[in-house]
C-alpha cells in the first residue's frame, strides 16, 4: 500500500522505528528535530512511552514511532544530529518518496523566521550543539559553530557572508579557525574567562579570538562595551553575561525577540519552563541560578522580552507570539524556583568525561576502567545522580 501525497501512513504500513540507546548522554538537541516523536524522559517514569523506544539509562525516549515518510525523515535528522551516536533507526518497509531521500540535512539550513536560520549538521566536536545564523546586511552572525563544509560555506556566502562569530562559551568553540579561514575578516567573540590556551583532545585553543568579553558586569553591546540596561530592548544585538555553566558564558539577545543561550538555559517541555542543566554544570550551580535570576529581574523591569528561546543543547521553545516582558518574567521565575530546589555544586569535567566514555566508548581504556566498577553513574558526584534515568523507573507503560 502506498503513502498518501503528504507522506502519511495507512494502518498497514510501517515507517520504521526509533530507539534511543544507552549511549545517550543527555544533550537533548535531538528532540528539536523530531518533537512529535522524541521526548525528555521523566526520572520518575510518569509518562506514556512507545515500547522498546529507549534502552536503560537514556535521557530521551520515544513518545511514538513514525507514522509517515516525513516523520521518518525527521527521525533520520535527529539521529544525525546526536553528537554521541545514540539514536538507532529501523528502516521503513516502504520506499521513501523521492523528495525525502538523500541527506537528512537536505532541508537545512531552516529559516525559523525571516533572517534567522537554524543551520543543521552539528559537529561532534561541539558535542552536537545546534548553531544558528543571523542574516544581516554587511555580513551575518554565526551563533556557535556547526560542522564546516564547502556546501555550508557556499550557502553562507550566498546569504551575505559572515562578519562575526559569536561563541556562547568554550564548549562550542571548535572549528573557529576553519570558519575564519573561509571568511577572512570575520571577528570572533568569546567570554574572556572561557579562553582555552592550549588545544587538547576535547577543545581547540582560542587564544586568537579577536574580541574577548568580560562577564563580570551587566549587558554589553556587540562591540563588548557596557550597555545601559534601559537600552536592551531597543538595541539590535545585546550580549548578556551568564556565568555558571562555564565562567565566561554569554547569551545573545537579537532584536529583542530571540535569545540564544548556548548551554546556559534551555526549555523543558516536561516541566513547562526554562531550566539550567544541573547534570552538565561545569562551573557552579548557584552561580548559574543567580545568572538566570538576573535575566528574570531584567524581564520584571521591562528591559528583557523575547519570543524565542534558542539553546545550543536542550530544547528550544517559542514562548509567545510577540516579545512580552511579563510572560518572559513568569517563565524565568518558574525556572529559577526549580533551580533553587536542586542541590548546589558542579560536575567536574574530570568526572563527566569518564562517564561519557563509559557509555559511548566502553571498549576504550577509560571506558573499561569505569565499567569495571559497575554502572558508570558511580563516577559522578552523588548530588547529580538523581538526574540520571533508570530502566526500572522508565519502563514503557
Amino acid at each position: 500500500m502506498r503513502a498518501t501525497i503528504d507522506g502519511s501512513a495507512t494502518a498497514s504500513e510501517s515507517w520504521g522505528t526509533v530507539t534511543v540507546t544507552g549511549r545517550c548522554c543527555g544533550a537533548g538537541s535531538c528532540r528539536n528535530y523530531a518533537p512529535d516523536l522524541l521526548v525528555e524522559l521523566d526520572p520518575d517514569g510518569c509518562q506514556e512511552l512507545a515500547p522498546d523506544g529507549h534502552e536503560p539509562g537514556a535521557f530521551t525516549g520515544v513518545r511514538r514511532q513514525p507514522r509517515s515518510a516525513a516523520e521518518y525523515q525527521q527521525a533520520r535528522t535527529a539521529a544525525a544530529a546526536c553528537g554521541f551516536g545514540a539514536i538507532k533507526l529501523g528502516k521503513p518497509a516502504q520506499k521513501l518518496p523521492s523528495e525525502l531521500r538523500g541527506s537528512p540535512w537536505k532541508h537545512f539550513p531552516r529559516e525559523l523566521e525571516p533572517g534567522v536560520w537554524m543551520l543543521g549538521q552539528p559537529s561532534t566536536r561541539n558535542y552536537g550543539a545546534t548553531a544558528f545564523f543571523l542574516e544581516r546586511e554587511g555580513g551575518g552572525v554565526l551563533v556557535d559553530l556547526p560542522k564546516p563544509s564547502k556546501s555550508l560555506f557556499a550557502w553562507l556566502r550566498e546569504h551575505g557572508g559572515v562578519s562575526r562569530i559569536f561563541l556562547t562559551h568554550a564548549d562550542h568553540a571548535q572549528h573557529h579557525a576553519e570558519f575564519v579561514a573561509a571568511f577572512p575578516g570575520a571577528k570572533r567573540m568569546l567570554g574572556r574567562r572561557d579562553v582555552n590556551k592550549y588545544a587538547h583532545a576535547y577543545a581547540d585553543a582560542t587564544t586568537e579570538v579577536e574580541l574577548l568579553l568580560d562577564s563580570d558586569g551587566g549587558p554589553l553591546d556587540f562591540d563588548g562595551h557596557p550597555l545601559p540596561v534601559e537600552r536592551m530592548s531597543e538595541t539590535e544585538l545585546v550580549l548578556l553575561p551568564q556565568p555558571g555553566h562555564t565562567p565566561g558564558g554569554f547569551c545573545l539577545l537579537y532584536r529583542g525577540r530571540y535569545l540564544f543561550t548556548g548551554d546556559h538555559l534551555a526549555y523543558s517541555h516536561r516541566l513547562g519552563h526554562p531550566v539550567g542543566a544541573r547534570l552538565q554544570c561545569w562551573q557552579d550551580w548557584e552561580v548559574l541560578t543567580s545568572s538566570v535570576d538576573q535575566l528574570a529581574h531584567w524581564a520584571h523591569a521591562g528591559h528583557l522580552r523575547f519570543a524565542w528561546l534558542l539553546p545550543g543543547h536542550g530544547e528550544e521553545a517559542r514562548l509567545c507570539e510577540e516579545p512580552d516582558a511579563d510572560a518572559v518574567a513568569a517563565q524565568l521565575d518558574a525556572g529559577v524556583a526549580w533551580m533553587r530546589e536542586q542541590p548546589p555544586g558542579r560536575v567536574s569535567l574530570l568526572r563527566w568525561v569518564p562517564f561519557v566514555l563509559a557509555r559511548t566508548a566502553p571498549e576504550s581504556f577509560v571506558g573499561r576502567v569505569v565499567n569495571a566498577f559497575g554502572e558508570p553513574a558511580w563516577v559522578l558526584p552523588k548530588a547529580v545522580r538523581r538526574y540520571l534515568t533508570t530502566s526500572t523507573a522508565l519502563a514503557p507503560r
